[in-house]
């Protein structure tokens, strides 16, 4: 009958034991992955580098479930993440700054550019 009780007792232990393993979200993680290389790899899209890269600090930070660290993968996807929307808003400041200094308003850049477009509209 002991031998009985402490059988249950070491299944008990064991079935605790793995339950409160690693917390950690693979699908989270992989989905981070997935938003980081998307944002990385489309930085002069404004709209969807920034979207997809929030979305990828968003689940690399969920990807840790009950844990107080990241796995490796998460971690990468985040930095990923934060360097991409970086590029973005940079290249997107850098763009206007180009342009004022180029034309000295955005007003001017906007008549240059029509200009150009009512000259193409009017054909040779």
């Amino acid at each position: 009958m002991l031998e009985h009780n402490e059988h249950n007792y070491n299944h008990l232990q064991y079935t605790k034991n793995s339950q409160t393993g690693d917390k950690r979200s693979r699908p989270l993680t992989t989905a981070a992955i997935v938003c980081s290389t998307i944002a990385i790899s489309t930085i002069c899209c404004l709209y969807l580098s920034v979207i997809c890269g929030v979305l990828g600090i968003i689940f690399a930070l969920l990807s840790k479930g009950g844990e107080l660290t990241m796995s490796q993968n998460a971690k990468a996807a985040l930095w990923i993440s934060v360097f991409a929307i970086f590029l973005s808003i940079t290249l997107v400041a850098g763009s206007f700054l180009i342009v004022i200094m180029r034309y000295g308003s955005l007003e001017a850049f906007w008549n240059a550019y029509m200009e150009m477009v009512n000259a193409y509209m009017a054909g040779p």
